[in-house]
């Protein structure tokens, strides 16, 4: 019985310090880029990573609309065509995407890329447990 009382009274003046408060936090002074803050943050490079760049490239002026022709371009980079997967061009009730996801499968790892209207981006990433590089229902690229 005893034991059951210190712990009832060790959780109650454990939850009585979560219910007080501290005080008023003291506000955090934000980034701004003169102090070098995150706006100064240096955007993601493909310096060092040939085969990164290669795909950024082959990304570069494809559109979500014409999936096949973004397959061709990323082929035609010298990508192997059946490490190659991508998203499809509609949602699920038919209306055309933002964006497409394509992503090659490169070593131990995958080049994942986005195309849509305006400039197309990549990024080196691991690979899922299940071997393949995108998330959900994927294109097969034979």
């Amino acid at each position: 019985m005893r034991q059951l009382a210190a712990v009832v009274l060790l959780a109650s003046l454990v939850l009585a310090g979560c219910a007080t408060s501290p005080g008023p936090a003291e506000p955090v002074p934000e980034a701004s880029p003169e102090a070098g803050g995150p706006a100064d943050a240096p955007a993601p490079s493909d310096e060092g990573d040939e085969a990164l760049a290669v795909f950024r490239s082959a990304l570069e002026g494809q559109s979500p609309s014409a999936p096949d022709a973004l397959v061709a371009a990323v082929e035609a980079a010298g990508f192997e065509r059946s490490a190659i997967e991508r998203t499809r061009e509609v949602d699920s009730l038919g209306a055309p995407v933002t964006f497409v996801q394509i992503a090659v499968r490169d070593g131990d790892g995958c080049l994942v890329g986005s195309v849509g209207e305006g400039e197309a981006t990549a990024v080196r990433a691991s690979a899922l447990g299940s071997g393949r590089c995108l998330v959900g229902e994927i294109v097969t690229v034979d």
